[in-house]
């Protein structure tokens, strides 16, 4: 991964953990089913 993923969540894990949480999962769906 680029460190500008990287650095763009972990700006969403200073917003909310929701959000953190919610770009973790979509990550890891689009991961698994790319």
């Amino acid at each position: 991964m680029s460190s500008t993923v990287v650095s763009e969540i972990l700006t969403l894990q200073r917003r909310t953990h929701l959000v953190q949480s919610f770009s973790v999962v979509f990550l890891y769906w689009f991961y698994v089913f790319s």
